[in-house]
């Protein structure tokens, strides 16, 4: 899961600064590089299965993804356009879904290989 991760945060970091190349837009820039920033982190911090490290990154990610789910379907419903909103809202939905899974039975059996 932290290779997803990586790519999460990467992709929003990289959008942040494409959005503000394109239309100067330093809100996405901030935006971008800080939660591309949280979530490379909590990618990090999944690698480690030592004891008290287990859960917290997995809902930090849970929390970062839940946030941009939910100002990205508020800005495109703002803005009457489907583009990029809609994209980082169906993204961090998916990976919401993901983070939320690692807290159900299945996502400690994954965990443990059994």
């Amino acid at each position: 899961m932290p290779a997803l991760t990586y790519v999460y945060g990467a992709t929003l970091g990289i959008g942040g600064i494409f959005g503000y190349a394109g239309r100067g837009s330093k809100e996405s820039l901030v935006w971008g590089l800080f939660f591309g920033t949280i979530l490379c982190w909590c990618g990090l911090r999944m690698k480690d299965r030592g004891p008290g490290v287990r859960g917290y990154p997995f809902a930090i990610a849970l929390l970062a993804s839940a946030v941009l789910f939910f100002l990205s379907v508020n800005k495109a419903m703002q803005r009457g356009k489907l583009w990029p909103a809609a994209a980082v809202a169906a993204l961090s939905f998916v990976m919401g879904l993901r983070y939320a899974s690692h807290f159900t039975v299945y996502g400690d059996l994954y965990e443990y290989g059994v």
